[in-house]
């Protein structure tokens, strides 16, 4: 399903056991309307299309689209951006806000509302002409709602469906049976799927000799844990004869929301991982220093660094210091849906803003990149911003996107079949579906060009061992740009 995911996407949680007794779902539609354009309109758009947040007139939510679902998001919101409406909307409102949605997901002249495959890919045919490289898109594979995939020296290509199954592409095939036994995660599904729960794939970078796959997976905590919520786990194992074996659970970590947990190997066999926490509804100035990405205490909203093994490196930046979360290698991050290695061996990221303030970083270790205390983004409740986009002490971000595509995946392009490309950033976009490259003088941007128009929700981006470019979209289309000769 093509939503966006952080502003008001409340629309969208399902959560069972409401302490509330639920108000019956009747409302006017018409009085709900005048409440959607008081209150949800910024974020979602005038005719609940989508803006900054998720479109609203899909026949699925993301997270359940029930009337019981509906009207528990919008009043207790939920961890990943959208806030709490209990205390500005009567249960009245509610089902007139509920009763507006259904008029708005029913409509017949709503391309969206037969289905959620009503709004396919774009895959265009003929010759894409940039301006300096033309390519041809051709279609790799075709599987479930993804999240990542790695290439294996072998020729195949693993990719990670969110349900829970690690799939293989072999011969330009998607073989029909996943990875028996490799991890599947345990969270409830999201995106119309049985579980929003295994995310990224990556390749140990000596995988010639040690056949490591790293998976990063998301899972409830375990019964009686305090904490609630959910878990991050990272993975490693190896695959043979179609199963996966040697499995060794590398970290375990509390996690609030499944976005990010993408991961990259620098050339020393570091694993670098993102951390989420997009929360940002009713933090006041005073709060902001002391939210899990500001504490240096907490994984949430941070870029981790580990060795391969799953050990604490010596020399990350907070090892030693008291209280503090060993693998944390950047502070302050909101959302890092993308990471990747320069040539020169430096990290980049790409996260999410709130309401605009997407934004690409050059990561450095130990530095803190702001989030929540700046932002160039807006809240999604009514509270004003406070104008503190560059705070002292935090590091700015080297683009900002405001309003924001919803940026995530990346790629620095060195391959040969694009050579007027080489060392450019290639990179996707949720919410605009586009494609764009980049290209940087040292922290300096000096072009944006968007190379793919209106694909898909990107999820994710790599260059091929073919020198191809390689884009991952929501809907399962794995396709590659060519060169047009």
């Amino acid at each position: 399903m093509r939503t966006l995911g952080w502003a008001m996407a409340a629309l969208l949680l399902w959560a069972p056991g409401l302490s509330r007794a639920q108000p019956a779902i009747g409302g006017d539609a018409a009085a709900g309307a005048a409440k959607y354009d008081q209150l949800c309109a910024a974020c979602h758009g005038p005719k609940a299309r989508g803006g900054q947040g998720a479109d609203l007139t899909q026949p699925i939510y993301v997270h359940g689209s029930g009337d019981d679902n509906v009207v528990h998001s919008i009043r207790d919101g939920q961890p990943d951006g959208m806030p709490a409406f209990r205390d500005r909307l009567t249960d009245a409102d509610l089902t007139d806000l509920v009763a507006f949605l259904k008029v708005r997901r029913a409509d017949p002249t709503n391309p969206r509302s037969a289905s959620p495959q009503a709004f396919p890919p774009t895959l265009p045919k003929g010759v894409v002409k940039t301006d300096v490289e033309h390519f041809r898109v051709q279609v790799v594979a075709k599987t479930g709602a993804p999240y990542g995939f790695a290439f294996l020296p072998d020729g195949r290509i693993l990719i990670t469906e969110q349900s829970g199954s690690l799939r293989v592409v072999q011969k330009g095939r998607l073989l029909p049976d996943p990875v028996a036994d490799a991890p599947t995660g345990g969270v409830e599904g999201q995106r119309g799927q049985p579980g929003h729960n295994l995310l990224d794939v990556i390749i140990d970078p000596d995988y010639a000799h040690n056949r490591w796959i790293y998976l990063s997976s998301a899972h409830r905590a375990k019964s009686g844990d305090p904490s609630g919520g959910s878990i991050a786990r990272i993975t490693r194992g190896r695959i043979r004869g179609g199963h996966w074996v040697d499995s060794q659970v590398l970290t375990e970590f509390q996690i609030q929301s499944t976005t990010a947990l993408r991961m990259a190997f620098d050339a020393q066999r570091h694993l670098y991982i993102g951390t989420s926490w997009p929360n940002f509804e009713f933090i006041s100035p005073d709060q902001a220093p002391h939210t899990p990405p500001q504490m240096l205490s907490s994984p949430l909203g941070k870029v981790l660094r580990m060795n391969a093994d799953g050990t604490v490196p010596s020399d990350n930046p907070f090892v030693g210091q008291a209280g503090a979360f060993p693998y944390v290698y950047s502070y302050g991050n909101r959302a890092p849906l993308g990471l990747a290695f320069d040539s020169r061996g430096e990290l980049w990221e790409t996260e999410n803003g709130p309401r605009g303030g997407d934004e690409l970083n050059h990561i450095r270790p130990g530095r803190n990149y702001g989030w929540p205390v700046s932002t160039w983004g807006l809240r999604y409740d009514d509270v004003p911003n406070s104008a503190n986009p560059e705070a002292k002490g935090v590091e700015q971000p080297i683009i900002n996107w405001s309003p924001s595509p919803s940026v995530s995946a990346i790629a620095f392009y060195y391959g040969q079949a694009f050579p007027r490309w080489r060392g450019s950033l290639i990179m996707g976009s949720l919410k605009q579906t586009d494609l764009y490259r980049i290209v940087l003088d040292g922290d300096r941007p000096v072009l944006q060009e968007v190379i793919l128009h209106a694909f898909d929700r990107i999820r994710a981006v790599h260059v091929g061992p073919d020198g191809y470019i390689y884009v991952l979209g929501d809907l399962g289309n794995l396709v590659r740009l060519i060169p047009a000769h």
